[in-house]
């Protein structure tokens, strides 16, 4: 056994999800755990007030999707397209974010709480109200603390992780 904590992730690979029964006929998921998610699509799944514990999604897309009122413990995300998603009121706590983009994507109201964001965008994406606690962010060697949400938007602006309709069009 090369990683003997991989072996008890349950392994779904180049599956295509459209909707909550095609997920169901996978796993029960009223509560999500310790499933591993390669190069798999999730579109038009509403996953409203779900738990979702140790998952890896990695190479994956979400379009067109709920995580409304998700809850999201030790999860991580690697090379994942995040594409108009209502991820208003979610609570991820202890997440790492890699290679990811979200789109598109209502974030408001969501906490994030000692997660990693490591070379991620947020492109067209509602931030307001966001809450952040001991959030880390990774770009270009470097990682910035970021204690509070006074500042996660600036600082994801000022390097360039985030950009609006306005940033394009100062940029034409």
């Amino acid at each position: 056994m090369e990683n003997p904590e991989e072996d008890i992730y349950l392994k779904i690979r180049n599956k295509t999800f459209v909707d909550e029964t095609a997920l169901n006929q996978y796993v029960k998921w009223n509560a999500l755990s310790i499933i591993n998610f390669v190069d798999c699509r999730f579109k038009e799944i509403d996953f409203l007030g779900r738990s979702i514990n140790f998952c890896k999604f990695k190479n994956s897309e979400f379009n067109d999707s709920s995580f409304r009122k998700c809850q999201f413990s030790k999860c991580n995300f690697e090379n994942c397209q995040i594409v108009k998603l209502d991820i208003t009121k979610a609570e991820f706590r202890n997440c790492n974010f890699r290679n990811c983009e979200f789109l598109q994507s209502d974030l408001s109201a969501t906490d994030f709480w000692e997660c990693q964001f490591v070379e991620t965008t947020f492109k067209h994406s509602n931030l307001n109200f966001i809450i952040v606690q001991d959030v880390k962010v990774w770009k270009s060697n470097e990682w910035i603390e970021i204690k509070d949400e006074s500042n996660f938007e600036k600082i994801l602006k000022d390097m360039n992780l985030i950009s609006t309709d306005e940033d394009e069009m100062e940029n034409s």
